[in-house]
Order: C-alpha cells, then structure tokens, then sequence
C-alpha cells in the first residue's frame, strides 16, 4: 500500500466473533475487533489487522492490541492501531517547511542515501552495513515504536516529498530522570544553515511535552561540533558537563 503523509487508512472497522464468520482476506483499511482467540491466531496467520476486545472477567487474549472499552477508544487510535497492524508509519507532525513520520522498511534506501552524503557522518556514526542496519530498522519499528511510542523519525521536505533528514526523541542509557529523553537530528548536507533544524527541533520539543509526557530533554555532541552546539543553545538547552566519550551533554526542563 502506497503511504500518503495526512491520508487516513481505516476505512472499515467489523466485529467478528467467531472464526467461521471470518473471511480468508479483507479490503486494504479494515480492522477487526474480536473477543475469540480463535478469531485472532486466524487473522495473525492470514495478516488481517485486529485488535482484541477484552470482556469483563476476561484476561488471557494473547493480542498485539486489547481494547478495555472500544466506545472510548477514539477514531485516531483505531487510526493508529490499524497502521500498526498493517506496517504503516505513523505521522508526526508538521512544519512550515517539513513533515515528519514513522520510519517504513521501504524507506532503507532512501536513508543510506541521506547518510552518504558529503559531511553526514562527520559527527554521528553511520548506519551499520546493508543487511544489519535492515535487521536493526525492522526491530527497531517492532519495539521501539511499539513499545514508547516515539523513537527516532524522518523529516521529509512538503514541497516535494524528499527525505531531508532525521530527527527525534529515545529514552536511553544517558537518560537519568523519570520521563525523560534524548534529542537527536540530522539534516541533509546540501541544506544545512537553512534553520531547517531549528524548526524540527522546535517541534520535537513541543511534541515531546504535550503529546509524549516528557518533563525534560537531553542532547550530545561532539565538542566540535560549533553548528549543533549554537542551535542546542538556541532551542534553550544549557551544557551541563561531559559524556564519558568527550560529548558535550545538554539539558533543558520542559
């Protein structure tokens, strides 16, 4: 399926609770909502999106997604649900001049694409070799996405659909408070000094607040690293030391 950045996918939401009423294959944007684990192993053996509903009293579904109450679920969830179950990226959020969005294995390419340009890597390490840096991105969607719901995503250019960079939050080992993560991007050489970052970057923050529960934000650097050093301390964070491989770390409560 073609993915479109502000299309929504779920056409069709059915309910089907027993096996023999479920179809071999269904239309591309339906989810099905079952309370049989029946229902559920045929439709992970025929990849038909679905979702448990659990009934009161009820507990031991083995599903990816257990609805408690589906007349409180709302349509973005559902939205957000199916593009799970169907391998679609989510979408982010928006800028004057960029949208950003879920990584999609469809989207390899195009990344070692963005990371071979001249000055990429000059700063931050380079993806791992062709069939590694796929195993990791394919995990990295199955786990990370799945499991903080934010990670690290693409930043696309709106006036012409181009990969122009990377960017995001992860919770990781230099994360030291509660609810907190790091900020990491990058931008394509051939547009650097544009404020492009700064405008994603701004974002990031805004969403890392109100939509992702974050109460504040770290970020490294090389000490050399002059450009990413400026706009850290232009978004608002403060240096407060050093890593223990040299980077700068920086901080700002949200």
């Amino acid at each position: 399926m073609a993915y479109i950045w502000g299309e929504k996918y779920l056409k069709e939401i059915i309910r089907v609770m027993d096996v023999s009423d479920l179809k071999f294959k269904y239309d591309d944007g339906t989810l099905v909502l079952t309370s049989s684990q029946s229902v559920i192993d045929a439709c992970h053996d025929r990849c038909i999106p679905v979702a448990a509903i659990e009934e009161k009293g009820k507990s031991d579904l083995d599903c990816d997604y257990i609805i408690m109450d589906v007349d409180q679920v709302e349509d973005d969830d559902f939205e957000e649900i199916y593009r799970r179950c169907a391998g679609l990226p989510l979408d982010i959020g928006i800028t004057r001049r960029t949208y950003l969005r879920e990584f999609s294995m469809n989207d390899l390419d195009d990344l070692f694409a963005l990371y071979a340009m001249p000055g990429m890597t000059c700063y931050m390490e380079p993806l791992f070799q062709y069939d590694k840096e796929k195993e990791y991105e394919h995990n990295y969607i199955e786990y990370i996405y799945k499991l903080y719901g934010f990670g690290m995503w693409l930043i696309y250019d709106r006036s012409d659909d181009r990969l122009i960079g990377r960017a995001g939050i992860e919770v990781r080992e230099t994360c030291d408070e509660d609810n907190q993560a790091e900020l990491g991007f990058c931008i394509a050489s051939d547009l650097w000094r544009r404020g492009l970052a700064f405008e994603v970057c701004s974002k990031i923050i805004e969403l890392a607040k109100e939509k992702y529960d974050r109460k504040s934000l770290i970020a490294r650097c090389d000490p050399n690293n002059v450009s990413s050093r400026g706009l850290l301390e232009k978004l608002g964070f403060t240096m407060t030391g050093f890593e223990k491989d040299g980077d700068c770390r920086y901080y700002i409560r949200l």
